[in-house]
């Protein structure tokens, strides 16, 4: 069979990797590319373990935008170079979540997996890619675009999510509440391990729910989920 995954996260990339095991040919398509790297990072660490540290984040936040830019496509490249494999992200400066895959660099550099940017039109069987005239036979497309998530046990005024973001201070607290007694774990994509900082949120509730420290009112952290978002939206 011919494959088409559609979406470069994570999942995308593992569902590719293992069906160019199978398949004919694998198709790969990806709208804004993304930083590969290998599970085991400079030293035999993690990759976390190297670029979540308070150096690191007080080195990204000093230095002017184009050196951590260099810095950062200097550091993801020295595996292999990411535009010669066609998944360098469009987005160079902000250090986003990477994907993690040992294979996929072995299995496109062999042709088992063809990298396509977005698709332009699905036909009967067959896909348009842009940028290509050219049409490439599918037999299977698979869709890895992500999720939405809800909260369908509580009342909309209690929990808001819009656009795919729910306005809860530091990602936590529901900001228009007036009191704190209702708070979200684990609603949060870090940039390293998710278990720690469950825990460290976790720790912070039990501290405002017994009374050990306070969280700002209502204006405050709508204010804060607001400039958040519009943090989001303009990259």
């Amino acid at each position: 069979k011919r494959v088409l995954v559609v979406g470069m996260g994570n999942s995308g990339t593992d569902i590719a990797v293992e069906a160019s095991h199978l398949a004919k040919k694998v198709f790969l398509s990806t709208t804004g590319g993304a930083w590969v790297i290998s599970r085991v990072f400079d030293s035999g660490y993690p990759w976390d373990m190297v670029f979540m540290t308070r150096f690191q984040n007080m080195f990204r936040n000093f230095l002017p935008t184009p050196i951590v830019s260099w810095l950062i496509s200097k550091k993801m490249n020295s595996w292999f170079n990411h535009v010669n494999y066609g998944v360098a992200p469009e987005d160079r400066v902000q250090l986003r979540e990477p994907v993690l895959n040992d294979e996929l660099p072995g299995r496109i550099i062999t042709g088992k997996v063809v990298v396509k940017p977005s698709i332009k039109e699905v036909k009967e069987n067959s896909v348009v890619f842009n940028n290509t005239p050219k049409e490439e036979p599918i037999d299977i497309i698979i869709f890895a675009t992500g999720y939405t998530f809800a909260f369908p046990f509580l009342d909309e005024s209690v929990v808001k999510v819009e656009d795919g973001q729910a306005s809860l201070y530091k990602y936590i607290f529901p900001a228009h509440l007036p009191k704190p007694t209702l708070a979200v774990i684990g609603l949060i994509k870090p940039l390293g391990s998710m278990v720690p900082t469950g825990e460290t949120q976790a720790r912070w509730v039990v501290q405002v729910l017994k009374g050990a420290t306070t969280v700002p009112p209502p204006s405050v952290m709508m204010a804060e989920v607001n400039e958040r978002k519009k943090n989001k939206h303009s990259g």
